[in-house]
């Protein structure tokens, strides 16, 4: 029986692509409450996040392949889109998170901001992660 060695790039990878995952499911829930909800939708953040985990899934797909030299790209690219999905998910957010801290602090207001709070937490290590990960390869030795 012949064992498989999966690289620390391939399991950092695919860890990034769940913590986005679970980033944009939040950013989503946190558009539907209360206090958010008349923000609306941030196409730019929808966009980065959800681009940023296609391009990790075709990395990890292509990289068990062999990874071609143009696929190198695909790691920069979802670290890049994942700190730009932060930044719109962070400034789409911030006044909201200022008015609930000071003024409108209240039990369902602070409800509300803890989606927010979750999923720009759960961006951000995914963006460090696939940092830390475009470093390694992504391949499975057999």
């Amino acid at each position: 029986m012949s064992q498989r060695k999966i690289s620390l790039g391939l399991i950092f990878t695919c860890i990034s692509a769940v913590l986005a995952l679970l980033g944009c499911i939040f950013y989503v829930i946190n558009t539907k409450t209360n206090y958010f909800a008349g923000n609306g939708v941030s196409t730019p953040v929808i966009a980065c996040l959800a681009i940023a985990i296609v391009c990790m899934v075709v990395y990890v797909i292509i990289g068990m392949r062999g990874t071609p030299v143009w696929a190198d790209i695909l790691p920069v690219a979802s670290s890049a889109l994942l700190i730009s999905g932060l930044m719109n998910f962070a400034s789409a957010r911030i006044n909201g998170i200022a008015a609930v801290m000071t003024f409108e602090n209240n039990a369902q207001n602070m409800a509300d901001l803890k989606s927010a709070i979750i999923g720009m937490v759960l961006v951000g290590i995914a963006a460090v992660v696939s940092i830390i990960a475009a470093f390694f390869d992504v391949t499975v030795e057999k």
